[in-house]
């Protein structure tokens, strides 16, 4: 890995950008132990992650106060959105239990009031806590009809992901049963952002 000053992250303050470099500082230690990124992994790479991260953060509806990250893994989604968006709770739900560990230190280390740790799969947490959460986010889940369903139940009122154009593709049929909303990633052209929402009654009919 290059040096933290070599990660380009597009943010306005730099608290936040001194606080996404502690994240990236542990994460980077934690690397030596558990496999959390290539250990290949560039400077620009990590950089436009983490951009692509902050990215999605802008198509989360205003108001959705409560967003639950669906495998969270190494945090690189959920976490850079608590630091620049505080009033938001980020709910990282994960079932490994090194990565937890990882996250409750990162939760720790950086005194991230707004994030909480869950250990345990999606499925059994949301339906645990049905109607109490807003937006659910995730990046590469390799189940993407398993949103349309979070969505048709009402588990959430809307799925933001990064996926790739050809997972939308191979998932076209599923995705008629939602409200649907595509939208380009920056210098990744195979990447989307991709919104779903419940269909309302008369837009079913249609």
């Amino acid at each position: 890995m290059n040096k933290r000053e070599e990660i380009n992250i597009d943010v306005r303050e730099s608290a936040d950008r001194l606080s996404i470099l502690t994240y990236v500082d542990i994460l980077w230690e934690f690397n030596e132990k558990i496999n959390l990124v290539s250990r290949r992994m560039s400077a620009e790479g990590l950089g436009q992650l983490l951009n692509e991260s902050l990215f999605l953060n802008g198509f989360i509806s205003e108001g959705n106060d409560t967003v639950v990250d669906a495998g969270s893994g190494n945090g690189i989604l959920g976490i850079p959105i608590a630091v620049i968006d505080k009033n938001k709770k980020i709910v990282l739900v994960e079932t490994r239990k090194k990565k937890i560990a990882f996250l409750e230190e990162v939760k720790n280390r950086m005194d991230l009031s707004n994030v909480e740790v869950a250990g345990e799969s999606i499925e059994e947490y949301l339906k645990k806590n049905i109607k109490k959460h807003r937006t659910l986010i995730a990046r590469g889940f390799p189940e993407l009809a398993a949103f349309c369903g979070f969505v048709e139940k009402g588990y959430i009122d809307e799925a933001v992901l990064i996926t790739s154009e050809n997972k939308i593709k191979k998932n076209e049929k599923r995705l008629e049963s939602v409200k649907k909303k595509i939208y380009n990633v920056s210098l990744r052209t195979y990447l989307k952002i991709l919104k779903l929402e419940k269909k309302t009654r008369e837009e079913k009919r249609m």
